[in-house]
């Protein structure tokens, strides 16, 4: 039986295990099904925020039995790659697992607002900013003429989201006493979203190492597969930014009124 539902978070034990079993089988099947559905069109990606919206009110264990059933629905929808299958099987328990964790630092850690959080945040926004900008300056990233300036443009895009977020985060903190709970929620907000888009990122780094590790690629092989995909992560990313900020709270009230019903 459900008891309770605190801060947007389940107390442990409160699901039986057959509705449990079937939150992940909805949860599941609407992840495949929205990928499904958005599979044609290049760089619109919404099973993060879905995944994560769950995640953030089931908690790690139901997540991490979502991302197995997901993946594994995932390769008999789309055919089974080895190298798919065990990148979906490493990043989808992993993504569970961070934002599990992640629930716990509800409404209250960001109404107190300590020092070494609004550090820590700063910190991790403004070195994800500058990496962007590092890749803009240096030119690391070889891609063809046709792809530089779509690159460059995302790049600064991204860039431009971090900035935003961090210069939002100072914002908020700062007036934390005057809109109370309001700023410690959208604050929250931001600090999950900026994850999410790392998170993202991490997807295809990962993809990036284990389909050349595991196919035998060549260093030269490699490093053109790396080319050719970090042009899809970038519109991801952003992707994942707009959804996380317009769909996160809805999605989890939502899900919060269906575990009280």
């Amino acid at each position: 039986m459900v008891n309770r539902v605190q801060g947007g978070q389940l107390g442990r034990k409160e699901l039986s295990p057959a509705k449990e079993a079937a939150y992940v089988a909805v949860a599941s099947a609407l992840l495949i099904g929205a990928q499904y559905v958005l599979s044609f069109i290049a760089g619109v990606e919404i099973v993060t925020i879905l995944f994560v919206s769950f995640v953030s009110v089931f908690g790690i264990r139901p997540g991490v039995e979502c991302a197995v059933v997901f993946s594994l629905l995932r390769c008999l929808l789309f055919g089974f790659s080895p190298t798919t299958l065990v990148l979906y099987l490493v990043y989808f328990p992993l993504l569970a697992t961070v934002f599990g964790g992640l629930r716990r630092m509800g409404k209250r850690t960001f109404e107190r607002c300590s020092l070494p959080l609004v550090a820590a945040v700063n910190l991790f926004l403004l070195v994800a900013a500058a990496a962007c900008l590092a890749v803009v300056c240096t030119d690391v990233i070889k891609v063809s003429r046709l792809w530089k300036t779509t690159v460059t443009v995302l790049l600064w895009v991204l860039f431009a989201v971090f900035v935003a977020l961090c210069l939002t985060f100072d914002g908020l903190a700062a007036a934390k006493k005057i809109f109370g709970r309001s700023a410690a929620s959208a604050m929250r907000l931001l600090v999950l979203t900026a994850v999410a888009v790392l998170c993202t990122a991490v997807f295809t780094l990962l993809d990036d190492v284990i389909t050349p590790l595991m196919l035998g690629y060549s260093r030269l092989t490699a490093l053109t597969y790396f080319y050719a995909s970090f042009t899809a992560m970038l519109p991801q990313c952003v992707c994942t930014a707009v959804t996380m900020i317009t769909l996160f709270v809805p999605l989890t009230t939502a899900l919060e009124h269906v575990v009280r019903s």
